[in-house]
């Protein structure tokens, strides 16, 4: 017999607050629709607030799915100085307005304690910092995102409605991403198209953001009992792994096809399907054999560059791995301090968390990241391997565990700690499984 959970309602959403905010977000768009990536940026901002008072985790699904639409229309907006003050400041009142008028379910243990002990690592590596400003720069930053994101989604999504909700929500943002791609794609013309390029686009965060909402696309698709839903959500899935290819950012595609190996093969639990399984692997196998074939021919090449030291990215990312590693070996107790790596290499991080934390924090640093993956990871084979998990509770796991291998690997090839932020979400999302079959059982 299935275990179901018994969920306190759901807040009811303020109506005429939520018509408010949408139509000053459209306001937004059309005072500055010659400027989209900033008509973007307040988008998100505008919606990450008005989930704060109403409906959390649609809040948190736009800040880390809305990468994707940021990575379409603008190369890096977190650095011009607008999202991180802008979410900060306007969401600061919407969390005091949900605390005091909604009965939050605490969930502190081992994994928040150790997100936060690295948090005050890095402000600590600033006081011997070669670059303190950019220490302090970086420090504020995993306090502003990492332990936002983190904890919003571990105070606020607090039962298994709302991780159910906030899948949902990530794979709509996927869906209208698709679809301003595909009509990109028809008026830009495939042929044109070199590694996804937009003015002033980022390859990285667009493939990031599809690729997380592909993973939540596989939990509809799994909970669906309609054979036209089916079909809708596996032509996405599909269509996303197409877009993530000709993006051609190697990091985002390879973790997607082996968070997508695990999530087929080794995810198992009841229910397992091999066969299904088997179907679905030769089908993607068949959309990136397609993609190949008709996509131009240096995203593929750029794909096969990715083993070549010949290749610039390559090089100066694996120059970048050797420096970190001989910092941590010539400074293993305390490392060169936060940001301390920039002073040391042409690259500011070497787009390598363990790296990163080993080279600036230390032995204490790093070690308190083994010990954070190692355990979620822990946690996550624990919950798929309980025997009396219902369905649903099964399939959260599968894709929250999905999307922690993705964006694990993603954190090893591309991109400092504190922009790596859907990990920091999986990780919060395993937890909150966990304590809530721990809550469970106690009653």
């Amino acid at each position: 017999m299935e275990i179901s959970y018994i969920n306190e309602p759901l807040p009811k959403v303020d109506k005429k607050l939520s018509l408010l905010l949408f139509l000053i977000t459209l306001g937004v768009v059309l005072v500055l629709w010659k400027f989209p990536i900033y008509c973007v940026g307040l988008l998100i901002a505008i919606l990450f607030v008005a989930g704060g008072y109403n409906l959390p985790e649609l809040g948190i699904g736009v800040l880390v799915s809305g990468l994707g639409l940021i990575g379409f229309f603008g190369r890096n907006l977190e650095t011009s100085g607008f999202v991180i003050p802008t979410l900060v400041v306007l969401y600061t009142p919407a969390l005091i307005h949900y605390v005091l008028n909604h009965n939050l379910r605490w969930k502190f243990g081992i994994v928040p304690g150790l997100v936060l002990f690295i948090g005050v690592m890095l402000f600590v590596g600033v006081l011997y910092s070669p670059f303190p400003s950019e220490g302090l720069a970086k420090a504020g930053k995993y306090l502003a995102i990492n332990l936002f994101i983190f904890f919003a989604t571990m105070l606020f999504i607090d039962d298994i409605d709302r991780l159910k909700s906030l899948l949902k929500i990530i794979a709509l943002f996927g869906f209208i991403t698709t679809a301003i791609s595909l009509v990109y794609i028809a008026s830009a013309g495939l042929e044109n198209i070199i590694r996804f390029t937009l003015p002033a686009h980022n390859p990285i965060w667009f493939a990031r953001g599809l690729g997380l909402s592909l993973l939540a696309t596989l939990f509809l698709l799994q909970v669906t009992k309609k054979k036209f839903e089916k079909f809708i959500y596996i032509s996405f899935i599909l269509i996303m792994l197409f877009l993530v290819y000709i993006a051609g950012s190697r990091g985002p595609f390879l973790a997607i096809l082996v968070s997508l190996f695990f999530y087929f093969f080794l995810f198992q639990g009841k229910g397992f399907n091999f066969f299904k399984n088997l179907f679905f692997s030769f089908l993607i196998l068949f959309v990136l054999k397609l993609s190949i074939v008709i996509a131009p021919e240096p995203i593929w090449n750029r794909m096969l560059n990715l083993f070549s030291r010949f290749d610039l990215t390559t090089f100066y990312r694996l120059r970048a791995f050797e420096t970190a590693k001989n910092l941590f070996f010539d400074n293993p107790l305390k490392g060169v301090g936060t940001a301390g790596f920039g002073h040391f290499n042409i690259l500011s991080y070497p787009h390598n968390i363990f790296l990163e934390l080993a080279s600036e924090l230390g032995i204490l640093g790093v070690l308190a990241f083994i010990i954070l993956i190692f355990y979620t990871a822990y946690l996550g084979i624990k919950l798929l391997r309980n025997k009396k998990a219902s369905f649903l509770e099964l399939n959260l796991t599968k894709v929250y565990f999905a999307i922690f291998v993705f964006a694990l690997i993603n954190s090893q090839v591309s991109g400092a700690i504190y922009n790596n932020v859907q990990l920091w979400f999986a990780i919060a999302g395993i937890w909150t499984l966990h304590h809530t079959r721990q809550k469970f059982l106690k009653r």
